[in-house]
């Protein structure tokens, strides 16, 4: 059957055939508005989502762990407590406790304390605010990397 004679077909460029035309503009603009949405955050705010961002950097690569289906509980919240004690010390620069992840490994820690999902943090709000633009920023990542790691 001719299409080009029947008027209900309207007449398209090759190139707009390919459903995926767009898709690197589309992930650009969700990155612009990402980062302008972050330009509106508080100061303090600012500051850890920097030090969010220089970390999952450092674990972003090909077959990182924080690409597993299901990221291990216990890592994620070893980089937030690692995370609230640098900005921490970032803010007031004196010489702090160590925690008892620092001291112990992670291998050989209580297993009542991974039971119980132990938090070892000094301020839980911090801890809290740490662990919100951890998972956020964590989770942006994990979205873009499904999305866009068969394309380029």
């Amino acid at each position: 059957m001719d299409y080009s004679k029947d008027e209900t077909y309207p007449k398209i460029p090759f190139y707009m055939t390919y459903p995926m035309q767009n898709m690197y503009l589309t992930e650009m603009e969700y990155e612009k508005d990402i980062e302008r949405m972050k330009t509106y955050y508080p100061a303090e705010a600012q500051a850890a989502m920097k030090l969010v961002e220089e970390r999952l950097d450092e674990l972003e690569y090909e077959g990182s762990r924080i690409y597993d289906e299901e990221p291990d509980r216990m890592m994620i919240q070893r980089e937030i407590e690692q995370l609230s004690q640098k900005f921490m010390d970032s803010l007031n620069p004196q010489p702090v406790a160590k925690t008892y992840f620092d001291m112990v490994p992670m291998e050989i820690a209580g297993q009542e304390l991974r039971a119980q999902g132990h938090q070892d943090c000094g301020d839980n709000w911090l801890c809290s605010m740490v662990g919100v633009l951890f998972g956020t920023e964590l989770y942006r990542r994990r979205c873009r990397h499904r999305r866009c790691r068969r394309w380029w």
